[in-house]
């Protein structure tokens, strides 16, 4: 069982956390959109930490003896979602990057040929 200084202790490092992500989205310098998946996971640890036999009960399904072994599992699940999403945004921005680019191209062909 979590002792309640622990509780306290996590709870005030997960709202520094939202603050951080909170400040970086209101200086422009974290897009809304990537956001959503930051504050996901903030409420996840806020739920873990208000209810940890929800995660002693979620490694025993999942068959983990150890909830130490589940936090790194769940930890290492998180790092892959976020790598994805990561990789999405970039191969969205790639693509943008070669429309401007043939774009650029043909107004540069136009402006020659004129």
């Amino acid at each position: 069982m979590i002792s309640l200084k622990l509780m306290i202790f996590l709870s005030i490092i997960i709202l520094i956390y939202f603050l951080i992500v909170l400040r970086a989205v209101r200086n422009g310098k974290f897009p809304i959109k990537s956001s959503v998946l930051w504050f996901c996971f903030g409420f996840l640890m806020i739920i873990f930490i208000c209810f940890p036999k929800l995660l002693l009960n979620m490694a025993k399904l999942v068959g983990i003896e150890a909830i130490s072994n589940m936090l790194l599992f769940g930890g290492v699940l998180a790092l892959l979602i976020l790598s994805f999403d990561l990789y999405k945004q970039m191969n969205q921005e790639k693509r943008k990057n070669i429309i401007l680019a043939q774009e650029i191209g043909i107004l540069k062909n136009e402006i020659k040929n004129k």
